[in-house]
């Protein structure tokens, strides 16, 4: 199908319309005023269910901060539903698939009040694409998007349903800014979906009662308030003794499992998922590169033994990769080389490299 690329065209409702690098205003104001935001995405869906296309989803997603890509072109279509609590926003998305892709520097004014992201995802699958990172999305799952540096989302297979959840960092008594981890980005399965879901509900029924509806906004800031403190870095306690040796001779025995990650490893190991990242603090090398790493090390030894019958998708297969493509991203960024060319050298008895 299609593509139609979009950038933040929309011109803001205020005098100050650009940066002096180009920026939109009400980009910017989501690091100085959590109002100005707010009062934005009420001012461009209004107060009900609003019908739109690529333009209107545009407009919707500049204080985000995201560059727009319609994998359905024209044909992009979709319902939009934004409530509004106290510092809180609720914005519900039903329709087509989109890609978003966000840079965002750093605050120009770090003491002032920022937005929080999240996104409960209810159907329709995609990936989150950050650094190193390849985070499948999908129903149940939670994203926190990242309040600073580049990310993409695609979202691959629709249609897509999910809520937003803007709101003001002051809720959670410190900024998340630098110090959420990738791999704290994604909640996959999150305890937090179903209650948070049944709040949400509530909040957008326009006939419910003012005093239900207060408690149903103070329940839902709560669990989502507990959610993120929950991904922010509070200080880990030291590498326990044996423990990063355990992880990976996990991770060597199972690498070939292309559901292996964080969740299942601390699940076998009955540890928590922050006390596993701890293990690698004082190590150059994450959780998440150290697999990385051992499935590249398998996928070169295949392919380093390897005629041509053996083919990249069937390394990419045993080695625990997605596809060919996040092999090939991979094995590029370690060895400088495809894997196809990798083999060619082997094959040709060339010196194969150990690392770019």
């Amino acid at each position: 199908m299609p593509s139609s690329h979009v950038g933040p065209q929309v011109t803001p409702p205020t005098s100050d319309d650009a940066t002096a690098e180009g920026r939109i205003a009400v980009v910017r104001r989501q690091d100085r005023s959590t109002g100005s935001v707010l009062d934005w995405v009420q001012r461009v869906v209004g107060q009900g269910p609003l019908e739109v296309g690529p333009s209107e989803i545009l407009a919707l997603m500049a204080p985000m901060g995201w560059e727009l890509t319609f994998t359905d072109g024209d044909a992009t279509a979709g319902v939009v539903h934004p409530v509004a609590a106290d510092r809180m926003l609720l914005l519900r998305y039903e329709g087509s698939r989109y890609t978003a892709e966000s840079d965002r520097a750093p605050a120009a004014v770090p003491s002032g009040p920022r937005i929080a992201v999240l996104e409960l995802i209810e159907s329709g699958t995609g990936v989150l694409l950050r650094g190193d990172h390849e985070l499948p999305l999908g129903p149940g799952d939670v994203l926190l998007h990242p309040v600073r540096g580049r990310y993409r989302i695609e979202w691959r297979e629709g249609p897509c349903r999910r809520t937003f959840v803007l709101l003001t960092t002051s809720l959670f008594g410190r900024r998340p800014d630098a110090i959420l981890r990738d791999e704290d980005l994604v909640l996959r399965d999150a305890p937090l979906a179903p209650a948070a879901q049944h709040l949400m509900e509530v909040l957008f029924d326009d006939d419910v009662d003012p005093v239900v509806r207060l408690t149903a906004t103070q329940a839902l800031q709560g669990l989502v308030a507990a959610t993120v403190a929950s991904a922010i870095d509070r200080g880990q306690a030291p590498p326990e003794p044996g423990l990063r040796e355990r992880v990976r001779a996990l991770l060597v025995e199972r690498y070939a499992d292309p559901g292996l990650d964080a969740d299942v490893v601390a699940r076998e190991l009955r540890i928590s998922r922050r006390h596993l990242f701890a293990q690698f603090e004082d190590s150059r090398d994450s959780f998440a590169t150290t697999l990385r790493d051992i499935r590249l090390e398998h996928a070169a030894e295949m392919l380093a033994g390897a005629d041509d019958g053996v083919t990249v998708r069937r390394v990419a297969r045993e080695t625990g990769f997605a596809g060919t493509a996040q092999l090939g991203r991979a094995f590029r960024d370690r060895f400088g080389l495809t894997p196809t060319q990798f083999r060619a050298a082997a094959l040709r008895g060339q010196p194969l490299p150990t690392t770019r």
